[in-house]
């Protein structure tokens, strides 16, 4: 049991969400975009679509 709590709360394999900066599994993410050729994954539809609005804005 110990094992599951530590996997579902670690950082490993995951990407920060540009956004709000929620950690996300890209394997179970269902948002994500691609810009200059590298993909972005997000925590949601509403933060997909702000990095796409100016996706520049995000990677300062």
């Amino acid at each position: 049991m110990i094992d599951f709590i530590k996997k579902l709360f670690s950082q490993e394999g995951k990407e920060k969400d540009l956004v709000c900066g929620m950690m996300v599994d890209p394997k179970t993410s269902q948002f994500n975009s691609t810009f200059q050729g590298k993909i972005y994954y997000f925590c949601s539809e509403h933060c997909k679509n702000q990095f796409d609005k100016n996706p520049e804005d995000y990677l300062k």
